[in-house]
């Protein structure tokens, strides 16, 4: 699914970052940053609109799905990642972004297939 959202090129490298809360990766295409991914943990009551207000490549008035938890456009995408019960303080949200424009349809399949693989691994337990 990231291979639709990734530029053409020559070399690839992912450059992983995390801090309290917060959880990154960039994806580099022939040394230039060409997506960005993240998990983030915020408040038990915050939604999509929420987290898009601070998140690059999508607005809160692009294209929302799944009865408001995911919201896309052809930059970006937010979606709350629903986590078993217990395993975590807040609501997790996963993001990602593009420096290119790509198919919304794609990025809206990925932000979703994110969301899910974080729900059953160990995601949202890791951010705390």
């Amino acid at each position: 699914m990231l291979e639709s959202l990734l530029p053409e090129g020559q070399q690839i490298t992912a450059q992983p970052t995390s801090a309290v809360g917060v959880k990154r990766c960039r994806f580099v295409v022939d040394g230039k940053i060409a997506f960005s991914s993240s998990l983030e943990m915020h408040g038990a009551d915050t939604t999509a609109r929420d987290v898009a207000l601070s998140a690059y490549g999508v607005e809160p008035t692009d294209t929302a799905a799944d009865g408001g938890h995911v919201i896309y456009s052809r930059t970006g995408a937010v979606s709350l990642v629903r986590c078993p019960a217990g395993s975590s303080d807040g609501s997790v949200w996963a993001t990602a972004r593009t420096e290119h424009d790509v198919k919304a349809s794609d990025m809206r399949r990925f932000i979703e297939a994110y969301a899910t693989a974080v729900a059953r691994g160990d995601g949202c337990r890791s951010l705390q």
